[in-house]
């Protein structure tokens, strides 16, 4: 009897899975398979707890896919290099006629899925691939020159001008009605990495993420606009990191969210609207990732930036690594991140050109940083993020951009109470000073001097963006 294999990647979900539903559909026995590299996992640098995460999530998918008949299967391979003979050396071993996965955008996997469709057609074994993580496929949307998209907001334009609510059709898995004959395993994933974040604020599963998404499309979406920036404010989704492994689709949560909005993208409810653009802008990042390779490769999508001097302090990446830089909403929003395994968005950014711009330390330090630390790890949205934050990104007009940390606590957390939350030696401080606190705070406190000045620190990078440019323009 023919046999297909699902090859789960970052898709571990029933719910909206194109791959699994062909499988299903094709075949009356179906196996899945998980392919976990330790050493690509630590090359792409996820952190530890978003490894956790992950093992919990395919344990509770094992699960879901054993009620469905079908076996899930986790093996280890020693990098992408080697994955395709593993793969092929696995379907040979279990006579698989055909194997189905949804597609990757990052430069590894592509090329890697390049090699396993060769290898896989050497021994005349099928492969069919899928989009899941977006609406259209990288590179399909192109300005009126025929050329990528660079700013988002004519990319999104053009994405609801094509947009087709027939898009937003999602099939539901059916049961097999033959078992596969072998028994699901997954004692090849083991987890012995350490991480000081709280893993149980983040539970697994398909349920647990569509849990977060109802209660935030019914208690918070609708004031999401007014809330999103204030991060002692629960009101975010919080569904990052359910995005990120694929628990959860974008297309499932694009229509949840258009359903309470009658369907519309740019009117109704401010709130459903501007979390729908989140969404759009994962997808927008994937675009840059695929049609800019260059950015994969550690470069900047801005060619001048090439050109700035970086600077680099060991004592001052030491402090901004543990949080004591001085300068109390940027320490609050690292500390979260090393607490939770998570960083509030608004600070994300905050945090960034604190890093970028009054550091003047290279993005790809702190790029790197975030993706050790972070649950939601993902690798467009973290690059574009570091490298919007950094201008030397994507922008409607590469000016130079900076927030002032003190303002922006100032304005979003106004009486210090996530401050608080996160750093306690100031939870004694009142709400005028703890924005800032003063020399005499330090030492009665314990909280660290600030490591730069603000005024200094803004001129200097103001000016190394400015040499930058003239070099080149030389």
């Amino acid at each position: 009897m023919a046999k297909g294999l699902v090859w789960f990647r970052t898709d571990l979900r029933l719910d909206d899975n194109p791959a699994l539903n062909a499988a299903l559909s094709e075949y009356e026995e179906v196996l899945a398979i998980y392919i976990f590299s330790q050493s690509q996992w630590e090359e792409h640098n996820e952190s530890n707890i978003k490894h956790e995460f992950l093992i919990n999530n395919l344990i509770l998918l094992k699960d879901s896919l054993e009620n469905l008949g079908i076996p899930l299967i986790a093996i280890d391979t020693e990098s992408y290099k080697t994955l395709p003979k593993d793969l092929s050396s696995f379907c040979a071993d279990h006579k698989i006629d055909h194997v189905f996965w949804n597609n990757e955008f990052g430069l590894n996997e592509v090329n890697r899925d390049a090699v396993s469709i060769e290898t896989l057609n050497k021994i005349s074994i099928q492969s069919s691939s899928f989009n899941d993580q977006v609406i259209y496929e990288p590179g399909f949307l192109k300005t009126g020159q025929g050329k990528p998209f660079s700013v988002f907001t004519p990319f999104k334009r053009r994405w609801i001008e094509n947009f087709d609510m027939n898009f937003l059709d999602i099939a539901k898995p059916s049961k097999l009605k033959k078992s596969y004959s072998i028994q699901g395993d997954l004692s090849k994933l083991k987890f012995a990495k350490t991480h000081s974040a709280n893993i149980d604020l983040w539970p697994a599963g398909e349920s647990a993420a569509k849990e977060k998404l109802k209660n935030f499309l019914q208690s918070k979406a609708q004031s999401y606009s007014e809330s999103r920036n204030s991060p002692i404010i629960d009101g975010t989704s919080r569904i990052s990191p359910y995005l990120a492994l694929g628990v959860l689709s974008p297309k499932r949560c694009i229509l949840e969210g258009l359903k309470l909005n009658n369907f519309e993208f740019t009117s109704g409810n401010k709130g459903i609207c501007k979390w729908i653009d989140e969404i759009v802008w994962r997808e927008f990042y994937r675009n840059i990732m695929h049609s800019f390779p260059k950015v994969s490769k550690n470069r900047p999508f801005q060619d001048y930036t090439n050109s700035i001097k970086w600077r680099h302090s060991n004592k001052e990446l030491d402090a901004f690594y543990n949080g004591k830089t001085g300068f109390p909403i940027v320490d609050a929003g690292i500390r979260q991140m090393l607490k939770e395994g998570w960083m509030h968005n608004r600070l994300r950014m905050v945090v960034a050109m604190f890093f970028t711009k009054n550091m003047l330390h290279d993005w790809r330090l702190g790029e790197k940083f975030f993706m050790q630390h972070l649950i939601d790890g993902d690798f467009s949205s973290n690059n574009g993020g570091w490298q919007w934050s950094s201008s030397t990104g994507t922008d409607s007009a590469p000016y130079f951009r900076i927030f002032n940390p003190i303002t922006q606590s100032q304005n979003f957390d106004s009486d210090g109470e996530f401050i608080k939350k996160f750093i306690p030696e100031l939870k004694d401080v009142s709400a005028a000073q703890i924005h800032q606190p003063k020399d005499d705070l330090f030492l009665s406190t314990n909280y660290p001097e600030p490591i730069l000045d603000l005024k200094e620190s803004r001129l200097r990078a103001i000016q190394a963006f400015k040499d930058a440019r003239e070099e080149v323009n030389a």
